[in-house]
Formats: structure tokens, C-alpha cells, sequence
């Protein structure tokens, strides 16, 4: 009676494009008393930037958000302090970085200079030719508010994207 679906590269493709095949599946399901969620890694500000079809609800930001009928079930973000701390980690490793948060997707000033190149490699890894990554990045990258100082240290947090520059970023981050 419940189905829960992934977003990117499930019910949308790597494009952010919805197959009309999709939007059919989703609202057959629901014509026959189903519910439908989607249970994602994305918060819910990058689900808003999709053009997704009805749905019953979400799972986001990887389990810390649940909405069902536009309510809010549950929502634990990161703690302040916990946020203060990564992002004085990666501002001390020149590492671009993303707040993901229910009200919109904020980037430090390494994300904007390091956030372009890495995107493209990223959708050219799912198959995108050039000419579309650099579409699919630009896209991405328009999502974000810029901020900087104190202004990063936010309590609204659900999880937090970093750009690693070498494997000992990696390790450190484990710590």
C-alpha cells in the first residue's frame, strides 16, 4: 500500500527530467489507493528545485526530514555546534561545501569556485555528454544562496556536501 521511491536517476533521470511513463506509474498507483513518497538524500529545498508529479509525501536529506500531506512528521537536523564545527573544518581545508536545509541550499566561497568543474565530472560520470554537464552544473550551482562568516553557522541544517581534494580529506573527515 506504500511505495517509496528514490529521486534522481529513479523517478527522474540524471537530467532532472520527469519521463512521462513516471508521472503515468506514480498516478496509476495512486488512482488505486496507493501512497507514494519519495525517500531521498536530497532536502527538501533540492526536491522543490525538481519537477517532480503529486506525491503523498517524502523522505529527505538521507532520513532527516519526513513530510506526509504537506506535514511535517519529523525533522532532526544537525545541531548548531555540529555545523559550526564542519564547516570550520572544511573553511580550513579550502574545501567548497553545501548546507542542505528545508528552506534553500547555502555554499561557502570554495563551493562556487570549486563547485563547477566537480559537478561536470560528476554528470559526465552518470553519462552526460560535456555540453549537457555543463548545463546540469550550472543548473546545480544556480540553486545555491552564498554566504560566508558567522552566516554558515546555521541551526536548520539536515546534512552537509563537501568536495574532497585528496583521499586524507577523506580519512580526516571520519574523525
Amino acid at each position: 500500500k506504500i511505495i517509496f521511491l528514490d529521486v534522481d536517476g529513479t523517478l527522474i533521470d540524471y537530467e532532472a527530467k520527469l519521463p512521462a511513463s513516471a508521472a503515468k506509474a506514480v498516478d496509476m498507483a495512486r488512482a488505486n489507493g496507493h501512497k507514494v513518497y519519495i525517500c531521498t538524500g536530497c532536502s527538501k529545498a533540492e526536491v522543490l528545485q525538481r519537477n517532480l508529479c503529486d506525491l503523498d509525501g517524502m523522505i529527505g536529506g538521507n532520513g532527516a526530514y519526513v513530510e506526509d500531506h504537506d506535514e511535517v512528521v519529523m525533522h532532526q537536523g544537525l545541531s548548531k555546534e555540529d555545523v559550526k564545527h564542519i564547516v570550520d573544518w572544511c573553511n580550513e581545508r579550502h574545501l567548497g561545501f553545501y548546507l542542505e536545509a528545508n528552506s534553500g541550499m547555502y555554499c561557502n566561497d570554495y563551493m562556487l569556485e570549486q563547485g563547477p568543474e566537480t559537478m561536470v565530472k560528476y554528470a559526465q560520470g552518470k553519462g552526460a555528454d560535456l555540453e549537457k554537464a555543463k548545463e546540469s552544473s550550472k543548473a546545480f550551482m544556480d540553486g545555491f544562496i552564498h554566504l560566508q562568516g558567522e552566516d554558515l553557522y546555521r541551526d536548520d541544517v539536515n546534512k552537509i556536501s563537501f568536495i574532497l581534494s585528496s583521499y586524507q580529506d577523506h580519512l580526516d573527515s571520519k574523525v
